[in-house]
């Protein structure tokens, strides 16, 4: 299946028009490991969803092929490589499991194909922070 971008991105404009959104997702994240939550003990989650907001975006527009996105997710995943914050490869999978069941919950309409558009889009960067671990 081939990926519309565009469709991607009207459902991420979609879930943050409710803004309880990354709320549910980290609370759904945080939940998935309990290796999880000590990772966020010092967060300051306002600026954290603020980060994560863009993180996505930059994600989606990635594997659209806009400029500049490789750039900014290669720093992403320096940044959350073992030489930083040290999320482990394994991790992603969950990440990704918990936003698209907040996807589902916020987009009304989310179907299985645009679920899997979602996957198709974000694994492009995935595999790009996890080359940097």
């Amino acid at each position: 299946m081939s990926v519309d971008y565009e469709t991607v991105e009207a459902s991420y404009d979609r879930c943050l028009e409710n803004d309880g959104f990354y709320d549910t997702f980290y609370e759904k994240f945080l939940a998935k490991s309990e290796e999880i939550p000590p990772m966020f003990a010092d967060t300051d989650f306002r600026r954290q969803k603020q980060m994560i907001r863009m993180s996505v975006r930059m994600l989606v527009r990635l594997g659209a092929g806009e400029d500049g996105t490789k750039l900014a997710i290669s720093k992403l995943g320096e940044s959350h490589s073992r030489r930083q914050h040290n999320v482990r490869p394994e991790l992603y999978g969950l990440w990704l499991d918990a936003l698209c069941e907040s996807i589902a919950q916020y987009d009304p309409e989310c179907t299985p194909e645009l679920e899997q558009q979602w996957r198709d889009t974000m694994q492009a960067g995935i595999e790009m922070m996890i080359s940097v671990y």
